[in-house]
């Protein structure tokens, strides 16, 4: 199995926090910024801040109707429904997603949030159309990260936050840190054999790494997301405006692929560049693939030898991939699927609004 997709240049997220403005501003596309959201269509996402005696709500199916005895009423078959009616025939199918919102606790205890997303979207449903949350707890009220998937956009989202409810001075929601946790890329059958290969799982082989800097938000000086305006003139009743964070989804580095005609490449605009790539006795990768130039597979001749740094365990293969650079890219489309993981803190704080506005925005109300 070959790697797809290897990062080689240091990775670097970094917040960009926008100055409040009062009133609606106009932004250069002409959108107002209400409460300093842009106006537009967009997705939702709502962490509620909840209290140690929280309990997690179960799961909840569908049932689809596979009988229909009754003529001319609201129900046929294939119809999903959260209860199957009476004399009716329903089977349990998909899980019933619980909205927009997800529950963590309010103590300043470190949670994680996990978004599925990608080029050809989320790898559970590729074909979403909608934001979906599907693990709606984090812990300590479940046993994992809470998750929830955002339908792809090639052009990316522009992200915006905001604390609301209750203002109480000292509310804050912090980023601390994020991590690539999935990066895929789908077997391409005009290209090779897919036969028993539907996906190259990255993480497993090892070369995917976020090695570069992560300045997090909250913290250490930086400044993270507040429930309470101080400089709102009103003694700090006021709720502050919604802040951009497009940042904490985009990537800047080096990303190389298979194919000098992956979609990624857009037609050509990928470099060719030789690695040497380590595996074990079977052939399967062992670890991140590292460029041919570095001294360690350089011999006494100068020659260029990947094999040259064999140990008898680890082997070094000679590859060439095809290597792109990005600057502020949306950090889900360097793959067909990706899942970025997210670690984070509230200090309190009841309610944090999320907005992903798909790029570029349309329907803005244009001032006259």
């Amino acid at each position: 199995m070959k790697a797809v997709s290897i990062p080689l240049v240091l990775l670097a997220c970094v917040f960009s926090l926008g100055s409040a403005h009062a009133g609606k501003p106009i932004k250069d596309d002409g959108s107002f910024l209400g409460n300093g959201y842009p106006s537009g269509p967009h997705y939702n996402m709502h962490f509620h801040g909840k209290a140690d005696t929280f309990n997690c709500p179960e799961p909840q199916y569908y049932y689809e109707v596979t009988v229909d005895p009754v003529i001319a009423d609201e129900y046929v078959i294939g119809d999903l429904v959260k209860s199957c009616p009476e004399l009716y025939t329903c089977v349990l199918t998909d899980q019933e997603y619980f909205g927009n919102v997800i529950n963590m606790p309010r103590d300043g205890t470190e949670v994680q949030v996990l978004v599925e997303s990608g080029r050809k979207g989320p790898k559970s449903n590729p074909d979403a159309s909608t934001l979906e949350v599907t693990d709606w707890c984090t812990r300590p009220f479940d046993s994992d990260p809470a998750v929830f998937r955002l339908p792809s956009n090639a052009d990316g989202y522009a992200v915006y936050s905001r604390v609301t409810g209750k203002p109480v001075d000292g509310q804050t929601f912090e980023v601390l840190g994020r991590s690539l946790e999935r990066v895929e890329i789908a077997c391409d059958s005009e290209l090779e054999d897919c036969t028993g290969i539907s996906v190259y799982d990255l993480l497993l082989l090892g070369v995917v790494n976020e090695t570069g800097v992560f300045v997090p938000l909250g913290g250490d000086g930086a400044e993270d997301f507040q429930r309470v305006d101080t400089l709102d003139n009103r003694g700090g009743k006021g709720s502050k405006i919604a802040t951009e964070i497009t940042s904490m989804f985009e990537f800047t580095g080096s990303v190389c692929y298979i194919y000098a005609d992956d979609p990624a490449c857009d037609g050509g605009d990928c470099a060719a560049t030789d690695l040497c790539c380590p595996v074990d006795v079977s052939g399967d990768y062992t670890g991140a693939c590292v460029d041919k130039t570095n001294s360690m597979f350089t011999d006494l001749d100068l020659n260029q030898t990947c094999s040259f740094a064999d140990d008898g365990t680890t082997f070094w293969l000679d590859e060439t991939f095809y290597c792109r650079d990005y600057t502020g890219e949306w950090i889900f489309n360097i793959a067909d699927f990706v899942d970025v993981l997210f670690d984070i803190k509230n200090n309190g704080s009841y309610n944090i609004n999320l907005r992903f506005y798909p790029l570029p925005l349309k329907e803005s109300k244009v001032k006259p």
